[in-house]
């Protein structure tokens, strides 16, 4: 593989296919800059593996290095070529994926990063940048499909929360350790509206608490955030960007259910301070994560599932993404109830979900929140699962 972990800064790096495995020059200073102290550590995985398709078309058709080589002279007529020729072989075939979108996304970002640089006293570089800028980005291949909601439906919901509850006749799991920690997890996604991998970065120290002088109730919430911990998983947890950095407020009961969840269910091999952990004590992967809630969407009854289908467009089972998105349709119609403000809602919505200060991801929410059936079902949903939690901390 070319791109390769460096177990130091930049953590990765493009490497050349030739037995002594050089990293990339240009590559690596463009993850070195200011934009790429920015990106989260997948990010950045997922960026330098798609610059290495670009690095080998350029080898194959220009000769070894030639990338690098046309960047080190500040070429700009044959770098222009080397991208434009790369743009074309992606865009030949129809069928091109999404996998080629994001690729051409990373190619051309780090085409304008150098282009801008030298575009200050070169005529030649300011036409590469206008030309990166005029193409653009590749149009989606999903783009102009029907877009299916990605809310769960109201009995679904129901129907998945019923099965979920630890000690409930049809849940799958028979640990009551076990069901208590994917009840948790099912709550962290659905109510938090947490990323899968930020669930699973949080620790045993994560959940906070201060009292609200004005009030005097306490108030809790989860940092969502990196840790210095060591991560033994083989696909590690990232936090997705630096937005997604923030502190989600909780409710008491989710709070207790934390609490209880640490004290009497989690089982601990005594070297990992992160939340959840497998039953063997250790971390708890993402692999794990998605088989929980496959077994679970297996539980659900046939008729709720298929309404979940004719909702998603075919998905067999509920996915991490399924609740969070579920999350953000019904935070969304609560932040508009409390303040008719529309953009303050979609500032809210930002802060909450760790989206960028210019996201326009409230807006796709904003138009799903006319699902109203999910809305009017929410609350009482949930105020019947209360009396599971407090239960649980008698």
């Amino acid at each position: 593989m070319s791109v390769v972990s460096t177990g130091a800064n930049p953590p990765y790096v493009v490497t050349s296919p030739s037995c002594f495995g050089r990293p990339r020059f240009w590559s690596t200073v463009w993850t070195l800059a200011k934009a790429g102290k920015n990106w989260a550590e997948n990010t950045q995985l997922a960026r330098l593996r798609h610059l290495d398709r670009l690095y080998l078309y350029c080898d194959r058709r220009f000769g070894t290095d030639a990338l690098d080589i046309a960047l080190g002279d500040a070429n700009a007529f044959l770098v222009h070529l080397m991208v434009n020729d790369f743009y074309a072989e992606l865009t030949s075939n129809k069928d091109y994926t999404f996998a080629d979108v994001q690729c051409w996304d990373a190619v051309r970002l780090f085409t304008l990063h150098f282009a801008r640089y030298w575009a200050v006293g070169s005529e030649e570089w300011r036409s590469v940048v206008s030309s990166m800028t005029g193409t653009g980005r590749m149009r989606d291949p999903k783009r102009g499909r029907v877009r299916f909601i990605r809310a769960l439906p109201d009995v679904t919901l129901t129907e998945l929360l019923s099965v979920a509850e630890p000690g409930a006749t049809r849940n799958p799991f028979e640990s009551l350790a076990i069901q208590v920690r994917n009840w948790l997890v099912v709550l962290l996604l659905l109510l938090c509206g947490l990323r899968r991998g930020e669930a699973l970065l949080l620790t045993v120290d994560s959940l906070k608490h201060d009292l609200d002088r004005q009030s005097g109730e306490v108030k809790y919430w989860l940092d969502v955030t990196t840790t210095d911990d060591e991560d033994r998983r083989s696909s590690k947890p990232g936090i997705k960007t630096s937005d997604s950095h923030r502190q989600v407020p909780i409710s008491a009961d989710l709070a207790s259910l934390v609490e209880v969840y640490v004290a009497e269910h989690r089982r601990d091999d005594g070297t990992t301070r992160f939340l959840l952990t497998a039953e063997d004590g250790g971390e708890l992967s993402a692999e794990s994560v998605n088989k929980l809630l496959a077994k679970l969407s297996a539980a659900v009854s046939p008729a709720a599932l298929q309404r979940f289908k004719e909702r998603s467009g075919g998905k067999q089972r509920i996915s991490s993404h399924d609740l969070r998105h579920t999350c953000a349709t019904v935070r969304y119609g609560l932040f508009i109830a409390a303040d008719a403000d529309r953009e303050l809602a979609f500032q809210r919505m930002r802060a909450f979900f760790g989206w960028a200060i210019a996201s326009d991801m409230p807006a796709l929410y904003a138009r799903a929140a006319i699902e109203d059936d999910l809305m009017k079902s929410w609350t009482d949903v949930f105020d019947k699962r209360v009396d599971v939690l407090r239960g649980m901390t008698v």
